[in-house]
């Protein structure tokens, strides 16, 4: 019996050999695309604009809340009963305001996500487009991601970061969209 299941994968094998010999593995750093793609620079820049934007907002506010409760506390001994219940109202409709605010800018769905979505969902997308017709105009079957460390070792002469990268600049040999033949 034992023999059988070794002869049943070796003839598996020898029969998955000449398929095998025909398969294109290529693979790119997708961490160095980002680093390195003007384009992710540019995005990150913007990026870091709005945030920064954002975080100015919330300080301002914040601001504003501590000199209102400021004011209530210095002024609570001369107010009537009324007239402090009122800003302590006003005070707690400014600090949902505020909470409100900051949720909707940190929250996981909220502006800093949906931005980083809006400036970076193109990008990879055409560096997605790049991969695709790099696989389909030079045959490759399988590219793979050495970024995400699965790739132990690869033959430099099948990495194509720096072409990606090149093609994406521009200076693929012509238009962005063209390939140029292989070194």
């Amino acid at each position: 019996m034992k023999h059988r299941v070794v002869w049943a994968c070796a003839c598996a094998l020898f029969l998955a050999l000449p398929a095998a010999a025909d398969l294109r593995i290529a693979f790119v750093n997708s961490e160095s695309i980002l680093q390195e793609y003007a384009a992710v620079q540019r995005a990150m820049e913007t990026f870091h604009r709005d945030v920064e934007a954002w975080q100015q907002e919330l300080a301002v506010k914040s601001r504003e809340l501590e000199q209102l409760q400021r004011e209530i506390d210095h002024q609570s001994l001369m107010l009537s009963d009324e007239r402090r219940q009122e800003r302590e109202l006003e005070y707690q409709r400014r600090l949902a305001d505020f909470e409100k605010l900051k949720e909707s800018i940190w929250s996981p769905d909220g502006l800093v996500e949906q931005r980083n979505e809006e400036l970076l969902r193109p990008i990879v997308n055409r560096i997605q487009t790049v991969l695709e017709q790099l696989a389909v105009e030079e045959g490759y079957d399988i590219i793979f991601d050495a970024a995400d460390s699965n790739i132990l070792y690869g033959d430099p002469s099948f990495d194509l970061t720096r072409r990606v990268l090149d093609i994406l600049a521009g200076e693929g040999g012509g238009a962005p969209g063209e390939l140029r033949e292989r070194d």
